[in-house]
């Protein structure tokens, strides 16, 4: 008859091979030990609340119940710990996400020989798992998987507090500090002093190993010489309730990209926690992340209202209560202001017509073939809406950028880096380390048209075969440099597998240009962000590379 330990492993093992078999993108590793073995370690009421709140997380970043595996209390000793890491790491599909959540003691010993300060986990049976030990662990996973978020709440260092210690905030509910050792009170005391500054976190451990920084994000509850807090009365970690409450919503989209990045919820959870934990008997611990802190765990649903112009806030979960309703440009019957551009010299295609559309400064479009002349021919003036404040759409560009992975090389070549002004034509050679699906996202040099340029309704295939030239534009359609004078972003994105931006398209689709204008807005930006680098669904690989190029137009 199997053991019990035994028994759990080959329940895992059928657990991972269903996820296997169903190629799930994404999936996550939740563990929690509230209850040790050891009376010495003292319990953590809240860890349940812990496990709660990981799985909200975890659904968050668009993780299925079914893709979660759980190990609580008496199953998580060292040896189901281990074992779940390394098939957790065999399974995780390739180009998929990854989120590992602990809650439980923290600790930290001394070894003799090294002369050094080992941190790790306490498992459920006393052992401790090293950060080593969890990066050899998690090995697999770094390789396979776009991007790996794992979330400690623990701590590695007991302080002057005694492992056991509990005290009562004002508020009546019980903090215990999230850690143990079985080291001796000399050597706990060498640990808590600055020999802590020669070890090593599961990041340094990982990336070691090979782990790139950009992939990777390790987040911990508190600093290695702080001590982090589980709050009784079904609360939780205190670290997790913030954490939780920032992803899910609190967190602020401080530089209006249209996304929140991990370093925006890290400021958020340090708010909340120095709400919660104030002197002088307790001091806040802060969060900390390593990596790529720029990465964006959770993209929202998109919105679900046409962004056009309205009396009322658009639906978006993304979107701050503006002061007044952004416009969105509509097809108006006023007249342009702006001369005509030049016609097209004979070095170039003749027969070319160009769009009557008005657009405020950016690269102009100048479009040839049947379809061109097809999507021009009943063209109406567009009115360019009034921004309230300066458009922060190349923080967009950038979040997307940071959300590349770096194993995807994308070199981008302009024939010119500098346009005269309704005189010369933008000229890319766009080359991939990896086959793929080519994107590009313009904004303008008014610093407020903003639009996808690429694929459009003129040029829809935009696959591209590693090591060979895409040129851009193709020769059915042509850009021209219109002004104002300064300076063009362009982002120029490869994916590993296409983007469905019919959503993207519907939300603002003008139908006498092949391009998509509703992005100069923060609802705009927020599903761009979601259509480029969100979820796409199972066994999908989300890897992409990016780049940003400027080009200078001048008079």
């Amino acid at each position: 008859m199997m053991n019990k330990i035994s028994f759990f492993i080959f329940s895992l093992m059928m657990c991972f091979s269903v996820f296997a078999s169903e190629k799930n993108n994404r999936a996550a590793l939740i563990i929690g030990i509230g209850e040790y073995e050891t009376p010495e370690a003292a319990p953590l009421p809240g860890v349940g609340a812990d496990m709660e709140s990981a799985k909200q997380i975890a659904k968050a970043m668009g993780i299925p119940d079914k893709n979660i595996v759980v190990l609580r209390d008496h199953e998580a000793t060292k040896i189901n710990i281990v074992q779940a890491f390394k098939r957790f790491s065999t399974i995780a599909s390739d180009g998929g996400r990854a989120f590992i959540y602990f809650s439980g003691h923290g600790t930290r010993s001394y070894d003799q020989k090294t002369k050094r300060c080992y941190e790790g986990l306490l498992s459920y049976d006393r052992q401790e798992i090293t950060n080593e030990e969890i990066a050899e662990a998690t090995k697999q996973l770094n390789q396979n998987v776009d991007k790996t978020i794992i979330l400690f709440d623990s701590c590695h260092s007991g302080g002057v507090l005694k492992s056991n210690l509990t005290t009562r905030s004002a508020n009546k509910s019980t903090l215990t500090p999230k850690f143990f050792t079985k080291s001796s009170d000399s050597e706990l005391a060498i640990c808590s002093q600055a020999t802590n500054l020669r070890t090593r976190s599961v990041f340094d451990q990982s990336t070691r190993l090979g782990a790139i920084q950009e992939n990777l994000v390790f987040i911990t509850a508190s600093r290695p010489d702080e001590v982090s807090y589980d709050e009784g009365q079904g609360k939780g970690g205190i670290a997790t309730q913030a954490i939780r409450d920032c992803l899910l919503g609190k967190a602020k989209d401080r530089n209006a990209s249209g996304g929140i990045t991990l370093e925006e919820i890290r400021v958020c959870s340090q708010e909340l926690i120095n709400q919660k934990l104030t002197g002088p008997m307790f001091l806040p611990h802060h969060v900390t992340i390593k990596g790529n802190r720029n990465l964006i765990p959770v993209v929202s649903a998109p919105s679900q209202a046409p962004l056009v112009a309205t009396t009322t806030t658009a639906n978006s979960s993304t979107e701050p209560s503006p002061s007044k309703p952004q416009e969105v440009a509509t097809p108006s019957t006023q007249s342009t202001n702006k001369p005509p551009l030049v016609s097209e010299t004979s070095n170039k295609p003749t027969n070319v017509v160009q769009p009557t559309a008005q657009l405020t400064g950016t690269v102009i479009p100048s479009l040839q073939s049947a379809s061109a002349n097809q999507i021009n021919s009943q063209n109406k003036p567009t009115k360019i809406p009034p921004l309230e404040k300066p458009l922060a759409s190349i923080d967009t560009l950038r979040d997307i950028e940071n959300q590349r992975n770096p194993t995807r090389i994308v070199e981008v070549k302009p024939k010119k880096s500098t346009l005269k002004i309704n005189q010369d034509y933008l000229d890319l050679q766009i080359k991939s380390s990896h086959d793929g699906y080519a994107y590009i996202v313009l904004l303008g040099s008014d610093q407020k048209s903003f639009y996808l340029l690429y694929p459009n309704k003129l040029d829809k295939n935009n696959s591209i075969r590693a090591g060979q030239v895409l040129q851009i534009p193709a020769k059915n359609w042509q850009i021209k440099a219109a002004g104002p004078a300064g300076k063009d972003h362009l982002l120029v994105m490869v994916t590993d597998s296409p983007r469905d931006l019919n959503y993207l398209e519907s939300l603002g689709e003008d139908k006498n240009s092949p391009f998509v204008y509703t992005l100069a807005n923060i609802n705009g930006r927020s599903n761009l962000i979601n259509n480029l680098t969100g979820k796409l669904g199972d066994d999908k690989s989300e890897k992409f590379g990016a780049k940003i190029i400027t080009i200078n137009e001048v008079k």
